[in-house]
């Protein structure tokens, strides 16, 4: 849904997003998603350079900007 760029992001990429969009920090995605925080780390930057965002604050406001959902 939204921007063709989701179409890009595997389903653990959208996992995290999702988790982030909704305010919840790596420690909480971490266990919500059963790995460590630094695998969510490695998601998150993998998913900042998919989205062309440099931040977690502007990966959350692109996702709401293009129209991300779950």
């Amino acid at each position: 849904s939204g921007d063709p760029v989701f179409a890009a992001l595997s389903v653990r990429d959208r996992q995290v997003l999702a988790h982030m969009a909704d305010g919840l920090s790596n420690t909480d995605i971490a266990e919500r998603l059963g790995i460590s925080e630094k695998t969510v780390r490695n998601h998150a930057s993998n998913l900042f350079d998919k989205l062309g965002v440099w931040s977690r604050a502007r990966a959350i406001v692109f996702a709401r900007e293009h129209g991300f959902s779950d």
